[in-house]
């Protein structure tokens, strides 16, 4: 359960910029970053 919550946050992160209208490539460093952690959850 902890770890579909933390990608369903990674998830809410990567629509809040786009409604924002933010390249998500300003975000690459902060989504991979939470990507890898969550791999071993």
């Amino acid at each position: 359960m902890t770890g579909t919550a933390a990608v369903g946050a990674v998830v809410h992160l990567s629509a809040i910029a786009v409604e924002e209208g933010r390249d998500l490539s300003s975000m690459s460093g902060i989504l991979a970053d939470s990507s890898y952690r969550l791999l071993p959850a």
